[in-house]
């Protein structure tokens, strides 16, 4: 997932502080800056400005699939949203692979 720099952060805030964005506006912008962004939680209202941003277009959705996070997205950036939910649910698997192999390594004598 594309981070945001600090000046990107810096540039949103001096927008908000200056009234040219609103809080919802640059939480939309947010996104279409850093391409990408996994979902784990939100407030509503955030949800809601980036839901009203999914149906102009301006931003894509994907809603969670079993173990592959909710995502929202910058519309040309599909191909980085699949790469980020596959990134997350291969991170599960592992993790839970690391779980559930350890107590059949005690048994063998592994470490």
């Amino acid at each position: 997932m594309s981070k945001l720099t600090q000046n990107d952060i810096e540039w949103l805030i001096d927008m908000v502080q200056r009234g040219e964005l609103t809080a919802d506006q640059a939480n939309v912008e947010k996104v279409r800056m850093a391409r990408v962004q996994v979902v784990s939680k939100l407030s509503s209202q955030v949800r809601k400005a980036l839901n009203a941003a999914v149906k102009t277009g301006y931003l894509a959705h994907k809603k969670k699939e079993e173990r592959k996070p909710e995502v929202y997205y910058h519309p040309d950036f599909e191909h980085m949203a699949n790469e980020e939910r596959n990134k997350h649910e291969l991170e599960i698997i592992s993790a839970l692979a690391g779980i559930v192999a350890r107590p059949y390594e005690n048994i063998l004598g592994g470490n």
